[in-house]
């Protein structure tokens, strides 16, 4: 396996890939044909078609111009990258020093958001853009499902009274969202905090970069990033099903932050909790 690299499988979703703090953040997740930022990770990256991108630091955006290259030579379409609006006119003209340095066109989808935009990912999916807390501009991820559920006052009623119903154009049904999974990117505890919708996500992967005293809480904050001391504090508002940790400093082994989970996060959320990356 390659160094950093790793894999989770939680709720019928597989993590691949690396989360290192400061060295490289590039996620993959096969069953929803999306990957989450595009740092130096060479192995499976060529394969998506859509990059969700939470902010332009080149530990989380840097790789990009070499795999649109790649995926070129391959002869590819041209990848879709979803990231701040922000960040859109300093990549494009990253993109044109290489075309002229390279003497070839990088053809490459940039389309730039605003918090609370979507993108729709086809399937009843869609992705929706939340402004998290960090140094530079950036963006959370959240996919969400939508469907439509039976109206409650209908629940029980027969199939054939439905159908009739329905054919007379009473809406029998209601639209329901069902929140997927978040992908913070970097960011400071506050979003968390300020947001129940990353509370109540199936699956969270969130940045907590500093795992000891080494570091303390005000010195990451200055950074924009998450100390475990913060998230120990909030942790048991997470009503979901898989909390994944990510972008942790090379400072602390997997195993210290592991162990760390089960001696300080409270009991209602510890078995929930993952930590990724090697």
């Amino acid at each position: 396996m390659h160094h950093g690299y790793d894999e989770l499988a939680v709720c019928g979703l597989t993590l691949r890939g690396a989360a290192q703090g400061g060295i490289r953040t590039c996620l993959m997740v096969p069953e929803l044909d999306l990957m989450f930022d595009c740092g130096p990770v060479d192995r499976g990256t060529l394969r998506f078609d859509r990059i969700l991108v939470s902010h332009g630091h080149q530990d989380h955006l840097g790789y990009l111009p070499y795999l649109v290259s790649q995926r070129q030579l391959m002869r590819k379409a041209p990848p879709d990258v979803h990231l701040p609006e922000e960040v859109v006119g300093p990549l494009r003209r990253i993109f044109d020093a290489w075309a002229e340095i390279e003497d070839f066109d990088l053809a490459v989808g940039l389309h730039g958001h605003a918090p609370e935009d979507t993108v729709d990912l086809g399937k009843g999916r869609v992705a929706r853009a939340i402004r998290s807390d960090h140094r530079v501009p950036s963006l959370c991820w959240l996919v969400e499902r939508h469907t439509r559920k039976l109206r409650s006052e209908f629940a029980g009623m027969p199939g054939p009274r439905l159908r009739e119903l329905k054919e007379r154009g009473v809406e029998i049904t209601r639209p329901h969202v069902e929140p997927l999974l978040a992908v913070t990117g970097d960011t400071r505890i506050d979003l968390f905090v300020r947001d129940e919708r990353l509370q109540q996500v199936k699956v969270l992967v969130h940045e907590v970069t500093a795992w000891d005293d080494r570091r303390s809480v005000e010195e990451m904050r200055a950074w924009g990033h998450t100390h475990v001391d913060e998230f120990v504090q909030v942790a048991d508002r997470f009503r979901g099903e898989a909390l994944v940790l990510v972008h942790r400093s090379l400072r602390h082994s997997k195993a210290d932050a592991e162990a760390i989970v089960q001696e300080r996060f409270p009991a209602s959320v510890r078995d929930r909790v993952h930590v990724f990356g090697t």
